[in-house]
């Protein structure tokens, strides 16, 4: 598709801003929406989600519009139904793309599909969209082991399905692709390996911990998808708290496979340590580089922790049915 198609197909003038863009494709999709009525259009969607996304690509420095032929002979199928983000093949299962829906005056209707596959998490798809996606992915996947077996939802249900989000979730997110986006690139380390910067709040798990500015702190433990830190004299001291809800996703994962090695420090605070809210946290400094032979791809073995998690939800005991 050509970027003089792409402005037809959504009804703008070529130059057109940003926020016109997102603005007009937000429109047309709601009027896509399989619940619209007599005049939606099922295959609408992906016309407008291609044209949606050639423009889009063309804003960006450097990056090249995809050309009619690659857009009508790409060989994946699921590239050409209605998504064009890289796919994670070995993933272990396949997801929605969800996109929202919204009136005329911009109020949200909702969210629907407009694909479905092994597609990677980027950053131009809405995150609350993708971890509902993964919420419904893991969700069907729990249904259906209760459907084989006959059964109503177990105790545990509820625990094993955000450990399997969670699993899922990281099937879908490149660590190493996202985080030269989602953080600052630092100058790099004396052998030229790129080293990237976070802010970070510590947030205390008791007492508050007393420390001086500008001291370093340590790794402590991975407990229930959080980073512990500890202080110099082995105290422990808090954990991790992320400005950006994406960054969970991305730094705590890459942590837990040892792809990263870290470094953190108490950041100086403007306001003082006197001016300082007795709930409020530390701020701190985090730099994280490529650990030796890290891996570019997602963990194998992540498939082989759904499989033993979902052997382990399929051994629970059924629920109690209720008497007749």
């Amino acid at each position: 598709m050509t970027e003089r198609e792409a402005y037809r197909i959504l009804g703008l003038s070529p130059g057109a801003d940003g926020a016109e863009l997102k603005r007009t494709y937000r429109r047309l999709m709601m009027q896509a929406h399989p619940d619209a009525g007599k005049d939606a259009v099922p295959d609408r969607a992906r016309e407008l989600n291609l044209a949606y996304a050639v423009l889009k690509g063309a804003a960006v420095p450097g990056k090249k519009a995809p050309s009619r032929a690659s857009a009508e002979r790409d060989p994946d199928p699921q590239k050409n139904a209605g998504w064009d983000a890289p796919l994670n093949p070995n993933a272990y299962a396949g997801r929605e793309i969800l996109c929202y829906a919204e009136d005329q005056d911009g109020a949200p209707l909702g969210s629907f599909p407009i694909a479905k596959g092994k597609y990677l998490w980027r950053v131009e798809e809405d995150f609350p969209l993708f971890l509902l996606s993964i919420y419904r992915c893991s969700r069907e996947i729990l249904d259906e082991a209760d459907a084989a077996l006959n059964r109503v939802s177990p105790p545990s249900r509820e625990g094993i399905h955000a450990q399997l989000a969670y699993l899922l979730a990281q099937q879908f997110i490149d660590g190493t692709a996202l985080l030269p986006r989602l953080a600052k690139k630092c100058p790099p380390d004396r052998s030229g390996e790129p080293v990237f910067c976070l802010s970070a709040m510590l947030e205390p798990s008791g007492a508050p911990a007393v420390f001086s500015e500008e001291e370093p702190l340590y790794p402590s433990a991975l407990r229930r998808h959080r980073l512990y830190v500890k202080q110099k004299s082995g105290k422990e001291a808090g954990y991790l708290s992320f400005p950006d809800d994406r960054l969970y996703y991305v730094v705590v994962p890459l942590l837990e496979q040892r792809r990263v090695r870290i470094r953190i420090q108490a950041a100086s605070d403007p306001s003082g340590p006197k001016n300082r809210g007795r709930n409020r946290g530390q701020r701190l400094n985090v730099w994280l580089k490529w650990a030796d032979g890290h891996n570019a791809l997602p963990p194998e073995n992540l498939n082989l922790q759904i499989e033993e998690l979902l052997a382990l939800y399929r051994d629970t005991p059924r629920a109690p049915r209720e008497p007749f």
